[in-house]
């Protein structure tokens, strides 16, 4: 392994739900299952993507636009979250890319951790699971932060964890959400499309619009000469 001083970025910081583990879908799945069997939500498959990336409290705020509190807002996040795990025992599965991704930024020598909106607890339950976790120094969870995605706050806190400046800290995400708070904390941020494609008018301020983590290993090496590996 060849570590080089002038590569662009000193650390990456990975969304999870979406970009690592193929978990939205399954989520989706079980929300839209939940809100047809007497939930308050309508149109549930399209109002599902409003709450990629939002950590429980903003859930709470999202689902008060349909229930008249937040106890019965609780009631039904934890209906889905409990549909979910239920599932989650035998049908997650990895994104595409993810193990070569992942092995290439661990031999360039970067550091890595996930900013999460899942509660900390859970997503290390998920990374385990899949064999994720030893590659990461630390998991930041939604319940670590006061103001989740898109506010900076995860993302900036994340960046301190690692000891990181945000322009040394590349972000990896999937949602509006997210990229909202990676380019808000001041990160360079790549999307990689799960339920939400790119949006054209993100890309004057992304580092990268990838179809596939497959893609990243190819997308680092291009950066700065090939100053990665």
């Amino acid at each position: 392994m060849t570590v080089l001083t002038d590569r662009p970025y000193l650390g990456v910081l990975w969304d999870m739900d979406g970009v690592l583990i193929d978990s939205e879908r399954l989520v989706r799945a079980v929300f839209v299952d939940v809100m047809t069997g007497g939930g308050p939500v309508p149109d549930p498959e399209q109002r599902y993507l409003e709450t990629i990336g939002l950590n429980r409290t903003g859930l709470i705020q999202w689902f008060l636009q349909f229930v008249p509190d937040e106890t019965t807002a609780e009631f039904w996040i934890d209906q889905t979250r409990d549909g979910f795990n239920a599932r989650a025992k035998t049908e997650l599965e990895l994104k595409p890319g993810v193990i070569d991704a992942l092995n290439h930024v661990r031999d360039a020598g970067l550091r890595q951790m996930v900013v999460t909106s899942t509660r900390t607890t859970m997503a290390e339950d998920k990374l385990a699971r899949v064999g994720l976790l030893d590659y990461f120094t630390e998991v930041l969870g939604g319940d670590q932060v006061a103001q989740g995605k898109p506010h900076p706050e995860p993302y900036q806190k994340g960046c301190e964890r690692l000891g990181l400046q945000s322009h040394q800290a590349l972000a990896i995400e999937d949602s509006p959400n997210g990229v909202r708070s990676a380019l808000a904390a001041g990160c360079a941020v790549i999307h990689v499309p799960d339920l939400i494609e790119t949006d054209p008018d993100w890309h004057a301020d992304l580092a990268g619009a990838l179809d596939s983590l497959a893609d990243l290993p190819r997308w680092m090496t291009q950066q700065e000469g090939g100053h990665w590996l």
